[in-house]
């Protein structure tokens, strides 16, 4: 299995980038004062800070490319909307992030 392709080498990127995008979103709210919403990260944080962070994110996705894989080697269809399933749940807390972000930096700059 290692030595064929992978089926979905357009979306895989995109997962990727968002898995990135929500670790250093989440590191900044962090630093900001912020706190984990997800419980299991929220733990993972405190007992290994941004390693493990980092470490959660992308074993978590490695075993959903991985479940992509074994579903599209049995259903192409399937595989690619598991594929961009996933893709569009990552994005959500980036998403959620950049608002959080915004309304932060709105208050401090009303606040000079």
């Amino acid at each position: 299995m290692l030595s064929r392709p992978v089926l979905y080498p357009r979306v895989y990127p995109w997962l990727l980038l968002l898995a990135a995008m929500d670790v250093m979103l989440t590191w900044l709210i962090l630093e900001l004062g912020g706190r984990e919403l997800n419980a299991i990260a929220d733990s993972v944080i405190h007992a290994a800070g941004l390693p493990g962070m980092l470490a959660l994110k992308f074993s978590t996705i490695l075993v959903v490319v991985g479940i992509c894989e074994v579903v599209g080697r049995r259903s192409e269809r399937a595989g690619l909307g598991l594929a961009g399933t996933a893709t569009a749940i990552t994005s959500v807390p980036v998403v959620f992030s950049i608002f959080l972000i915004a309304e932060f930096a709105w208050v401090v700059i009303n606040q000079l």
